[in-house]
């Protein structure tokens, strides 16, 4: 799977897991994230986008975050949006 989306979570993903180390949930986010980039084609990627979805309450950021978490988020969604769709 190769989207802009899943560049922008991957690059963020690292950045918002240490600025915003006080959320021990977004390191598992940033793994997660890496897992979904370098899966292989016929890997069943449901079971990571379920945590995904569990970790980041349906793509709903913190309230005390930034605007990077919040894109992540979103970038995140689109992609598990368009695995879905496939």
């Amino acid at each position: 799977m190769s989207t802009s989306a899943l560049a922008t979570a991957l690059e963020y993903a690292p950045i918002i897991a240490r600025v915003h180390s006080h959320h021990p949930e977004l390191a598992r986010i940033r793994d997660l994230t890496e897992a979904v980039a370098t899966a292989e084609p016929d890997v069943d990627l449901a079971p990571l986008f379920a945590e995904l979805r569990t970790l980041t309450n349906d793509y709903k950021a913190p309230a005390d975050t930034c605007e990077t978490v919040e894109a992540t988020y979103r970038a995140l969604a689109s992609v598990e949006a368009e695995y879905a769709g496939r």
